[in-house]
């Protein structure tokens, strides 16, 4: 039986729909807010201890020694402790607020699509949460990186979600997305603006900063490195959208530098399908570039957090700067006046 429920989406066109910046309703969510939030989400019981895995408040379970980068000591222990101002190994207090908003807001069903997904963390979280909370739930993670794509599969199953991976060309991967069954599907592919086919990076999946490559025909990555390339399929997320036919309630983007490029030519799609938008961002030119884009077409900023860069040696990008992504999170007026009436 297929998950989720078909739910009515508003046609909008990229045209800047308002004459000024922001929707004069939303609020920046503070650290006072985002706490209560946390809360909101908490485990009323936590699963008990197990050598592999680390359980966080949420009672969501990560197999620490899956991911090369996550402190070994975290491993076997069951926390009851908020990630304030961060959790170690996955993020900071601001996106879990993102995704607790999300979940808060949502009535019958969740549906969460996460870009750039990586062991797809935002999804598992949400769909898992929304399990316990006694709704249905639909995710959608899409990964680049085989390798990261399979880690998703694990941690989806590690917490009891029924989860598939879908490989093949891009037309291959929308067919099977449309006849999906699964609650959770993981694509191995880029989001992309169009179906395609593009450069990725091959190298060892503890990096977890590769990127399409963007600069030509050079195998030279956003940062300056030489790598070895091989060529993955790419998706429009215009056509996955359409495949899902739900509204989305989280839209998660965190794509390495090439953020804006990816959202504003999706705009439309996005507009009329996104009720909230998270985004990682990976220079302050791309943080300016989105907040005037998304800012005169109606849509509120409710957490901004600008990334961090130190500009010494050289490189290609100003994203190859960024030593600490930054993160803004944005909700969708027209959406959400459906939700509240």
């Amino acid at each position: 039986m297929r998950v989720g429920l078909k739910k009515n989406m508003v046609p909008i066109s990229d045209e800047v729909l308002v004459p000024s910046l922001g929707n004069g309703v939303s609020k920046p969510i503070t650290p006072e807010d985002a706490e209560k939030l946390l809360e909101s989400v908490r485990a009323c019981q936590l699963p008990a201890a197990e050598s592999e895995f680390h359980v966080d408040w949420m009672g969501i379970r990560t197999r620490i020694g899956m991911l090369p980068w996550a402190p070994s000591e975290l491993a076997g222990i069951t926390s009851a402790a908020l990630p304030i101002p961060d959790d170690s190994y996955r993020s900071e207090a601001s996106e879990y607020a993102a995704l607790a908003l999300a979940l808060d807001r949502a009535i019958d069903t969740l549906c969460i699509v996460e870009v750039g997904a990586g062991w797809a963390p935002w999804v598992v979280a949400g769909l898992a949460t929304a399990k316990r909370r006694g709704l249905q739930g639909r995710g959608l993670a899409i990964e680049a990186d085989l390798t990261h794509a399979s880690w998703a599969v694990i941690h989806a199953q590690d917490n009891g979600i029924d989860a598939e991976l879908i490989e093949g060309t891009p037309t291959e991967i929308i067919d099977a997305l449309r006849s999906a069954t699964t609650e959770m599907q993981i694509i191995h592919a880029a989001g992309w603006m169009e179906n395609t086919f593009v450069s990725f990076p091959d190298v060892s999946s503890e990096d977890m900063g590769v990127a399409v490559c963007t600069l030509g025909t050079t195998g030279t990555d956003y940062r300056g490195a030489h790598l070895p390339h091989v060529e993955i399929p790419a998706i429009a997320l215009s056509q996955v959208f359409s495949a899902l036919n739900m509204r989305i309630d989280l839209l998660h983007i965190d794509v390495q530098g090439v953020e804006f490029e990816l959202t504003s030519q999706n705009a439309g799609t996005i507009q009329s399908h996104a009720v909230t938008m998270a985004i990682g961002t990976h220079s302050r030119k791309s943080e300016g570039q989105l907040q005037q884009f998304f800012l005169e077409r109606g849509w509120g900023l409710r957490i901004d957090e600008p990334c961090t860069a130190i500009f010494t040696m050289t490189h290609p990008t100003l994203a190859g700067f960024t030593v600490q992504d930054g993160f803004q999170f944005y909700e969708n007026p027209f959406l959400l006046d459906q939700i509240k009436s």
